[in-house]
């Protein structure tokens, strides 16, 4: 299976964002195969942004996640403010997911 670049994309769109954007790593359902994968988008108010794969997306939060269809039960969201993204992508030296252990 192809590898996105969800964590790099959406995670350098956090730097020099305020504390209203979050980076989310959780799981959702990949749409070709029904199967849980790993995604990372980010959450500002009731919109998601996901800039993963040379997408643009910005669609309304519930509309998202039933796009997603996430999280995936038995799975959390990890949420986090940009200042925490610096610090996990140094601690890290890599894009995520920091907390989150994804299926695939």
């Amino acid at each position: 299976m192809a590898t996105g670049d969800c964590y790099s994309a959406n995670g350098r769109l956090m730097f020099g964002k305020d504390d209203s954007y979050k980076l989310c790593h959780g799981v959702g359902l990949l749409q070709t195969d029904d199967k849980p994968f790993g995604h990372c988008w980010v959450e500002k108010g009731n919109r998601c942004i996901d800039k993963s794969n040379g997408n643009d997306i910005n669609f309304p939060k519930k509309l998202y996640y039933t796009l997603l269809r996430a999280p995936v039960p038995g799975t959390k969201i990890y949420k986090y403010k940009p200042i925490e993204v610096s610090k996990n992508v140094v601690k890290h030296n890599h894009w995520g997911p920091w907390d989150l252990k994804p299926p695939r």
